[in-house]
């Protein structure tokens, strides 16, 4: 189904809805009139009622108007009259807070008042204010003069049913003549906006949708120097901004594949220099486990030769050139012993027993292991342990060996009488901070992004082995933290931060784990 039928459809549907909308509210309000009509009719007919009966209750206070003036026995005779329209006279008075009643008429009534009575006489009583309640009048007759109890009157009056004046019946509104100009009127609006409508459409829509169409099949086909045609509205309008959107998007679509070979080839090359990384990281892994075999290998000859270095040097008679000798050979083994257990720690990952600790327990672990160099080479050393340092989640001397070993490298780094930094505090993320930094000449760019690499040192041969920031770095990581170097803005030399993450989201880690 083409749009121009479906448009034409909705609004046949609209109007046809309307139509029956504005016919149903006709007749409603047609409804509406009539029982409004007949309403008033039954209001006037209560109000002509109640008005009658107040003139009634008018002319029975003006009879009663001087009862107040005459005698009690003459009252009696008053009321008792069968010629003043009363059915029912009865005086009620109010002695020692109860009412008592005498029945004038009908005479020796007995009736007895009811509760409701009882409850409007003790409100004449208070107000002392006539009440005419139905057909029954209830009046002050005489007040209290300290000699006579107050009194009021009760009439029961024979009011006959007042009709009202023949009323003429309402006459129900008239709205079909309404209902036909307002539905013809509508019929033709609808048609007149179904002919503007289907106009704009097919001039502002269909022909500019059918040219960009067109172009656009063109351009896919491979048609260059196209570009999707405007519509014929003004500038700004919605066909415009979608025909400028085409435009724009078959531009980036040329650009793009203009440059999609430029891409290709850059990412093949990036996929060879990661494939080739890959096998040195596979090589290094290798290299590693072939480092830890070998120093399992020798670690058991070494261990014998350096036992038989130790008794060599126990020796008696032994002179000085030869025990010289021996501490050198001791030195040495000991040296490659050191060097052998380094390989160890790196290869292999340890089991961890994690518990919580004082961040502060660690570096007092490991200052007592690097306090002789300090003294040695007089570099005076500043603790900032910040009172809120949270816990750390972990085993405490892996973290003690990290801190030693970054010690130390700052301590070579540092020149004699120099000075170097600890400190502890909170990180952004709640965990605890470790930064260690010295006046050392720092660590040169060119080989900052190298530092944590195995076997790579900035030492003298003999004096570094290149595992000790890679063990760092290790352990750090086992730990879930991170280990940066950067240049120290107190010190000028190198400053390395080791960030932990909170104790509580290790722990909350590890209890998922298990």
């Amino acid at each position: 189904m083409s749009l121009r039928a479906k448009i034409a459809i909705g609004v046949l549907a609209a109007t046809a809805l309307l139509a029956a909308a504005l016919t149903w509210l006709g007749l409603e309000a047609k409804r509406e009139l009539d029982r409004a009509a007949q309403f008033q009719r039954q209001r006037t007919e209560e109000r002509y009622h109640e008005n009658a009966v107040r003139s009634v209750e008018a002319l029975v206070l003006a009879w009663l108007g001087d009862l107040s003036e005459i005698s009690p026995l003459d009252v009696g005779e008053r009321l008792a009259d069968p010629d003043n329209g009363i059915l029912e006279a009865a005086l009620v008075t109010l002695e020692a807070g109860e009412q008592r009643v005498q029945h004038i008429k009908p005479a020796g009534g007995g009736a007895t008042l009811s509760e409701g009575e009882e409850q409007v006489i003790a409100e004449v009583f208070a107000s002392w204010r006539h009440r005419f309640v139905g057909a029954i009048l209830y009046a002050p007759f005489q007040e209290a003069d300290g000699q006579r109890p107050p009194t009021i009157v009760r009439l029961k009056l024979d009011v006959p049913p007042i009709p009202a004046p023949a009323l003429p019946e309402p006459v129900g509104a008239d709205l079909w003549p309404l209902t036909v100009a307002a539905f013809t009127t509508l019929v033709l609006a609808m048609l007149a906006v179904f002919g503007m409508l289907m106009f704009a459409l097919r001039r502002f829509v269909l022909a500019p949708l059918g040219d960009v169409l067109q172009d656009s099949r063109l351009i896919v086909k491979g048609a260059g120097g196209l570009a999707v045609r405007g519509g014929a509205g003004g500038k700004g309008g919605d066909i415009e901004t979608l025909v400028a959107a085409f435009n724009a998007m078959f531009s980036e679509l040329k650009d793009y594949q203009s440059d999609l070979e430029g891409k290709v080839k850059d990412a093949t090359r990036t996929i060879r220099q990661q494939q080739q990384s890959l096998v040195i990281a596979q090589r290094l892994a290798a290299t590693g486990t072939l480092a830890a075999g070998l120093a399992h290998e020798v670690n058991n000859p070494l261990s014998g030769m350096l036992n038989a270095a130790r008794r060599l040097r126990q020796r008696e008679g032994l002179d000085e050139r030869a025990r010289d000798y021996i501490g050198l050979i001791e030195e040495g083994l000991g040296r490659i012993e050191s060097l052998m257990k380094q390989i160890l720690d790196f290869s292999r990952r340890r089991d961890m027993k994690p518990e919580r600790f004082a961040a502060e327990d660690a570096l007092r672990r490991s200052l007592p292991l690097v306090r002789h160099r300090l003294e040695k080479h007089k570099i005076k050393l500043e603790e900032n342990v910040a009172a809120d340092a949270p816990p750390v989640f972990g085993n405490e001397e892996e973290i003690g060996q990290v801190l030693m070993n970054l010690l130390l490298n700052a301590i070579d780094a540092a020149p004699e009488g120099g000075a170097m930094r600890v400190s502890i505090g909170r990180g952004p993320d709640g965990g605890a901070v470790y930064t260690i930094e010295d006046s050392g000449p720092g660590v040169p760019e060119e080989i900052a992004g190298r530092i944590f690499d195995p076997f790579f040192t900035t030492k003298e041969p003999g004096k570094g082995t290149g595992l000790g920031l890679a063990i760092v770095h290790t352990v750090v990581g086992n730990h879930g933290g991170r280990l940066r170097m950067e240049r120290s803005t107190r010190l000028g030399g190198a400053r390395f931060v080791v960030e932990l993450p909170p104790a509580e989201k290790r722990e909350t880690r590890r209890i998922e784990a298990a």
